[in-house]
């Protein structure tokens, strides 16, 4: 490449498109790319719900949004509202996602609507009444079926996409079509969408894959873990009701979906939980908070039944003692008694401290609005009266420190012991959990998954919760919440701070129909980029027809 030209590309302004844009995830990816490369970028992006259009509004500011159905817009008066000067400006890359729910074989028998299925055939129209260089086109793989619709129902011949992809190399595009893993391109999601690139010159590739498992040339693909706020761990299973009027509780499939993750994800010690749990369901879970009341017709028989007082034994609670230490940063870090060792050696970085294990007890709340959360405050038995003790124990637990292990099975080790050797590359403090009981992703269509696993496709609906088993010295609770929008979002890619606007339902359904951001980022920049050659380069390939004559999607699918 000459010095002029590396000139002209460092100055390359950006023209883009973004048909059926939706909440902006192909245009956020555009943006990244742009601003990786450095150029700057002019976009138009159409689409017809209001939701979605005034998302893209604010997080997209210098962009052009059009609150309409892209078959009801003048291509030409779009991209010249675009110049400063009214010149006609050639399009660099035209990307879009078109209606994909009515190809796809997850509607099952549902009838299929012949409007929405058409709306890839309005791409056809603008690359036909623009000068556009290349697009990127996102969909199911169900696509390549597209034909004629009969009775209601989809007749998959792939007669119509054949007559579409005929129709773009009419145009003069160079095609090439693959299905993608947004995993493989730093999206922590399992999604796996179909892509059709089609260029005017070059022939057509697509992006290597960026991240990757159990290989030494790609970092690790990121997990659910990474996007899940873990300072909400949700609400009891048994009290999500009562501590939120608009929820109600599990339903017994969700209870079965919890029963079958406790068996995956914890020890076998829990599966006779999981055995009861598996049976319940909302009524069962009301049933269970009724007073128990003995009927005024057997008060008297009762009451003239003798027991023999008796003991019920409770679980040992040993008493712990700790010893003040000497702790060294060398030498494996062996503790050393102050009252019996001596000081070794002092070396000028110093490197010893005094630890102290501090082992009173300390008492957790169960009343108010945070008990039993992991952030409640807890505290020492003495500095307070313990509240007026109950049936139920409305008060509290008492707790006893312990120390866990990072490695060796991360074993609970009892305070009195000395501390292991300290191993650096796990250095900082850990957060004590149970060792028999692992959080694990409820997945509404299909089986529990671990956070530390791809999160699963995120549809346009609520699919995840997360659940976080409990241990308590008289039972194992479950706390659960759905997966929030603000976890979802990042889940496809888009920033934290990325704004999503309507109600929840609504910002769900966008997050659902978006295009991952990281693969769509990898997309553009590729194409943007690349440079190789095809027999079009030099003419001797596909060439625009200038009597192409493209037919209308009626003609089509009747003649199918």
């Amino acid at each position: 490449m000459t010095d002029a030209q590396c000139a002209s590309e460092t100055e390359r302004e950006v023209v883009a498109v973004d048909l059926f844009c939706g909440a902006g995830g192909f245009s956020e990816g555009l943006r990244q790319a742009c601003d990786d490369l450095g150029f700057p970028l002019r976009e138009a992006a159409i689409n017809h719900w209001d939701p979605a259009v005034q998302t893209h509004e604010a997080n997209h500011p210098t962009a052009h949004q059009y609150h309409s159905k892209v078959e009801q817009l003048h291509p030409p008066e779009v991209i010249q509202r675009l110049s400063d000067d009214d010149t006609d400006l050639n399009v660099d890359l035209l990307v879009g996602g078109p209606e994909c729910t009515h190809f796809s074989r997850a509607r099952g028998g549902k009838p299929v609507s012949e409007q929405k299925r058409m709306s890839p055939w309005h791409v056809l129209d603008w690359l036909e009444k623009l000068d556009v260089d290349a697009f990127v086109i996102e969909n199911v793989p169900e696509i390549q079926d597209w034909g004629p619709v009969e009775d209601g129902q989809p007749v998959r011949d792939g007669s119509i996409f054949d007559a579409w992809v005929n129709a773009l190399n009419q145009l003069g595009y160079a095609v090439n079509w693959t299905q993608l893993v947004a995993a493989d391109y730093g999206d922590p999601t399992t999604r796996e969408r179909f892509f059709i690139i089609g260029r005017q010159a070059g022939s057509v590739t697509f992006p290597t894959q960026t991240h990757g498992d159990d290989r030494d040339d790609l970092p690790d693909r990121r997990t659910a873990a990474e996007i899940i706020d873990w300072s909400d761990l949700g609400g009891s299973i048994w009290t999500r009701d009562l501590d939120d009027g608009r929820k109600t509780p599990p339903k017994n499939s969700t209870m079965q979906r919890i029963a079958e993750g406790l068996r995956r994800h914890c020890s076998d010690a829990v599966a006779p939980f999981a055995d009861v749990l598996e049976t319940l369901g909302k009524d069962d879970i009301y049933r269970l908070r009724e007073e128990r009341v003995v009927p005024a017709a057997y008060a008297s028989a009762v009451a003239d039944i003798v027991k023999e007082p008796f003991l019920v034994p409770l679980p040992d609670s040993p008493a712990v003692m700790s010893a003040t230490h000497l702790l060294r940063q060398q030498d494996g870090a062996h503790p050393l008694d102050v009252e019996e060792s001596p000081v070794p050696t002092i070396a000028t970085r110093g490197g010893h401290a005094i630890v102290t294990t501090e082992t009173r007890s300390l008492v957790m709340p169960r009343n108010g609005p945070r008990g039993d959360l992991h952030s409640n405050t807890l505290y020492p038995p003495e500095d307070r009266p313990l509240h007026t003790v109950t049936a139920s124990n409305h008060d509290g637990h008492l707790l006893t420190p312990s120390l866990v292990r990072y490695s060796n099975g991360g074993a609970a080790l009892n305070v009195a012991d000395p501390m292991p050797t300290m191993a650096t590359e796990k250095g900082g403090v850990v957060t004590p959990s149970s060792p028999v009981l692992r959080p694990f992703i409820d997945d509404y269509e299909g089986p529990p998954k671990s956070p530390y696993q791809l999160l699963g496709t995120i549809t346009s609906r609520d699919r995840f919760a997360l659940c976080i088993p409990k241990l308590w010295p008289w039972g194992l609770d479950v706390q659960y919440r759905m997966l929030q929008p603000r976890e979802l979002k990042q889940a496809q890619g888009f920033p934290a701070d990325y704004e999503l606007v309507g109600t929840k339902t609504d910002r769900t359904e966008q997050i659902g129909n978006a295009v991952p951001v990281n693969l769509a980022k990898n997309l553009c920049k590729h194409v943007l980029t690349a440079e190789d050659p095809s027999l079009a380069t030099f003419g001797g390939g596909l060439a625009d027809e200038p009597d192409a004559d493209i037919p209308s999607y009626e003609e089509v699918a009747s003649d199918d």
